[in-house]
């Protein structure tokens, strides 16, 4: 039966192609969207879970402001110890950070200068590691610890070793700082504000001695267990009002989880729409194969035919033309889910306007689940499609079949 439903499609070549080409398009585009929004979603969570769901992150409502913006308000020690005192905080992290141009030999990096207490960096960022040497002293205004991608720039002959000057022009800034290297850190990558890679750490009190401030660019504020975070949040809330921005990076997680599981169920509507247009198509081929063939059903039947015979050699072609679309759609699917995640670069900050961000293209998540469905899905609604004309074609009357001209 099938051998004959691969004869019947191969005599109309090009309206068989045609139909199985819209096949391909509707699954192709669903296994493309969804993988590449679950890879949109997993990147992000990645990044996110980095800081830890038991880290809030709180910056000054002013930097969220464009120029002349609505608050004038700042951070500074006395938050550090008022926020200090909140019950269910265990510890609050000052930091400096500002844009900079990095450079060294003949390599130049646009990045980010970060000043906070290096004994911290390892309790704040998940996973980081020294790739060789150490972190900064304290008190030395002269050291620095870089990312990987600093020490090791992409597209450029340029290493950097250990005690090697780089310079640092801070952004707005017409001089700039010159820092000795004491470690390189091992490749990190994105994490919610910044991309570790492409940031130089220097030690707190380096950085109130070289940025000449007072004020602090954020406090990180670490909570004694995650089941508190909320709490600890609105209390900083209620106590600053709108003063302050808080991010919580369990909170974010949980609205980039519902933000992309939305986007996942409309991104794979539209290759369902897709795949509709695609169902029609084979109706509409099945119902012009039935009157085309009609003498020919009129002779099967004639030579003892059963109608769920005639009703299965139709249905078998349009199983076959399913199976060809949903293994050529998965394929094509497969690749294009790489070309989007290229094309569609995410960003690797979520902080405020004017801060330096990184960006970095998304890798595609394919699941068993949603290979399988991409094959199977095609070939149930090419089954659904030719049920109809397929049925009309077993019960036609033999002998009007065999005078149809």
């Amino acid at each position: 039966m099938f051998k004959l439903a691969f004869r019947a499609l191969r005599d109309r070549k090009l309206r068989s192609s045609l139909t199985i080409l819209g096949i391909m398009i509707g699954s192709a585009i669903i296994l493309a969207l969804i993988a590449s929004s679950s890879g949109l979603s997993a990147g992000i969570q990645a990044q996110v879970s980095k800081m830890g769901a038991n880290t809030l992150t709180v910056s000054s409502a002013r930097q969220f402001f464009a120029s002349g913006g609505q608050s004038s308000f700042q951070l500074s020690l006395e938050d550090v110890n008022t926020i200090r005192s909140f019950e269910g905080v265990s510890d609050v992290i000052p930091y400096y950070n500002r844009g900079a141009t990095i450079s060294f030999g003949s390599s130049s990096i646009q990045g980010m200068l970060i000043g906070i207490e290096t004994s911290a960096l390892f309790k704040m960022y998940k996973g980081l590691s020294i790739y060789s040497g150490s972190l900064p002293d304290s008190y030395d205004p002269s050291a620095a610890a870089v990312g990987y991608a600093i020490a090791f720039p992409t597209g450029s002959s340029d290493q950097l070793t250990l005690n090697q000057m780089v310079s640092v022009k801070l952004g707005g800034s017409a001089s700039s700082l010159t820092f000795l290297v004491k470690g390189i850190l091992s490749s990190y990558g994105s994490v919610m504000f910044s991309n570790i890679d492409d940031t130089i750490f220097v030690s707190f009190q380096a950085a109130q001695i070289l940025l000449k401030e007072q004020y602090f660019s954020g406090l990180y504020v670490l909570t004694n267990t995650p089941d508190v975070v909320a709490t600890v949040q609105q209390e900083i809330e209620t106590y600053y009002g709108t003063q302050v921005r808080v991010i919580s990076a369990g909170a974010m997680l949980s609205s980039v989880e519902s933000i992309t599981s939305q986007m996942t169920v409309f991104l794979g509507s539209i290759g369902g729409v897709s795949l509709f247009v695609a169902a029609v198509g084979i109706t509409n081929t099945m119902f012009v194969s039935v009157m085309e063939r009609t003498r020919e059903i009129g002779i099967l039947k004639a030579l003892g035919y059963r109608p769920r015979q005639i009703m299965g050699m139709f249905l078998s072609e349009a199983i076959l033309s399913g199976v060809v679309g949903g293994v050529g759609g998965t394929i094509l699917g497969y690749g294009l889910s790489f070309v989007i995640g290229g094309a569609l670069p995410m960003s690797g900050g979520f902080g405020p306007p004017g801060q330096t961000r990184t960006r970095t293209t998304l890798t595609p998540v394919f699941t068993p689940e949603l290979i399988a469905f991409s094959l199977l899905f095609p070939i149930g609604i090419a089954v659904l499609a030719g049920l109809y004309p397929a049925w009309r074609a077993s019960r036609m009357n033999a002998v009007v079949a065999l005078k149809y001209e």
